[in-house]
């Protein structure tokens, strides 16, 4: 499933089946035109069927003007999710990235830039693998050496940039290191301070975060608990 955060709204992408009672609102667009006004009448979690990138597109627009906060979640249901993405290039300029949740015994490494809570993370540079992005990224932005244990999640999340949209995705690796004490802040990456906390702390502090860097936490945490079952 692709995860696309816009806002305070988050957009998945998927070709499955999925459970209907989840939804509040259930929208087939071969049958019902699809419209910003449609759009203003929704609430909670929309699930929407026969969806392509043109929807897709139209809604990001729609939601980056936050003009209904009543919604929390769409679901777009298409026939084909690789076509799909390979068409989103035509609607905006992808930015490819890499980033690292990093652990250490119990404590996850979090970073403070720009007045939010944040991981880091950053452009993969031409002809780089994402796995060496991720490592370099850790590396320049917290001062540490870590070691790739596996992939986590992709996001995706926009901005403006020159009057252009920009869709930037970006892959997280689950990282460990043996130097923790060994963190400190790219002061030139306007990184400000590096924390390493516990569950509880990361869920305090994702108050002042990004819904994207929420769901990489939850998803490292779904994994601890899978484990432990």
């Amino acid at each position: 499933m692709l995860h696309c955060f816009i806002h305070q709204y988050r957009l998945q992408v998927t070709e499955k089946e999925l459970n209907y009672t989840y939804y509040q609102n259930i929208l087939d667009c071969s049958q019902i035109p699809f419209s910003n006004a449609l759009l203003k009448g929704l609430s909670g979690k929309v699930l929407v069927f026969n969806a392509d990138t043109e929807i897709f597109y139209q809604t990001i627009l729609f939601l980056d003007k936050q003009e209904n906060i009543a919604i929390r979640e769409i679901t777009f249901v298409v026939e084909n999710k690789k076509e799909f993405k390979k068409n989103l290039h035509k609607y905006f300029e992808v930015v490819k990235a890499s980033g690292g949740l990093v652990v250490y015994q119990d404590k996850i490494l979090m970073i403070f830039r720009r007045g939010k809570w944040d991981l880091p993370k950053g452009k993969i540079d031409e002809g780089e693998k994402a796995k060496t992005a991720a490592i370099r990224e850790v590396a320049e932005e917290c001062n540490l050496q870590t070691q790739i244990q596996e992939k986590l999640c992709t996001t995706w999340h926009h901005y403006w940039m020159g009057g252009k949209m920009v869709i930037k995705k970006t892959k997280w690796y689950l990282m460990t290191t043996s130097n923790p004490m060994e963190a400190h802040p790219q002061a030139e990456e306007d990184i400000e301070e590096i924390r390493w906390v516990s569950l509880t702390e990361a869920q305090n502090l994702l108050a002042n975060s990004f819904p994207s860097i929420e769901f990489v936490i939850s998803q490292y945490f779904a994994k601890q608990s899978a484990n432990r079952s």
